[in-house]
């Protein structure tokens, strides 16, 4: 594994590369000074093919987002108790990952290792340590904080309605649209304490979503099902 701190690349270089995940992007539009100090908490991760970057039970504050190659989900499932040989899902670039096991302050439940076809995989790693106390704005300021927890929210609602439209009939189907929604002052720290909330919440309802999957309920061998597992459990 080789690990390089962003800053410790050309800033025009990590610019570029960050203008293209959501987060840095609306961060810096937010706030110049506050895009430096997230620079300072991140890393860029190389990985050699099979080379494991998550382990299951690992516990840390990390969120990652794919930049090049392919990384491969591996979970254990409860009928087999052991990490499954075959990946139950694909990572592909611009994909994040990590930010159940953040949200929620549990052990990681997946393995995730570099596929072992994927020569040049390359993934940028940010400690989210400081968006967890959402009473410390010493260095991360409530804008900021508002930014990120807007784009978790975000992220999870989707994958969740694309987990309903799939199985709109399941149980867990509407589970997430039950979540009451924030709509009280914008931009206050009620609204981020609101928004931390909600995105723990929805975390739960994917994570349930999840252990479903990987313990071979939902699964079957149709290559649609199969496709739709790839796009989701990443």
């Amino acid at each position: 594994m080789d690990i390089k701190l962003l800053t410790d690349c050309p800033r025009d270089a990590v610019d570029r590369l960050l203008n293209v995940i959501h987060l840095f992007r609306d961060i810096r539009a937010s706030s110049e000074w506050q895009y430096d100090v997230l620079l300072k908490r991140s890393r860029l991760v190389g990985l050699q093919p099979g080379e494991p970057l998550l382990n299951a039970g690992d516990v840390d504050q990390w969120v990652y987002f794919l930049l090049r190659g392919e990384l491969q989900v591996h979970v254990e499932g409860e009928r087999e108790r052991l990490v499954s040989e075959r990946p139950l899902a694909i990572i592909r670039p611009g994909e994040l990952f990590g930010d159940l096991s953040m949200l929620l302050a549990e052990p990681r439940s997946a393995t995730i290792v570099a596929a072992p076809t994927s020569r040049d995989t390359q993934v940028l790693g940010v400690d989210c340590t400081l968006f967890a106390d959402l009473d410390d704005f010493s260095l991360l300021h409530l804008p900021t904080k508002l930014v990120f927890y807007r784009n978790m929210v975000h992220s999870l609602r989707w994958k969740l309605e694309v987990y309903r439209s799939k199985y709109p009939g399941h149980q867990l189907a509407d589970s997430h649209r039950k979540l009451k929604l924030y709509t009280g002052p914008k931009n206050s720290r009620e609204e981020l304490s609101a928004l931390a909330d909600q995105a723990r919440a929805l975390a739960r309802i994917l994570l349930d979503w999840n252990a479903e999957f990987g313990s071979g309920q939902l699964v079957d061998d149709d290559p649609e099902v199969n496709d739709f597992l790839e796009l989701m459990l990443s």
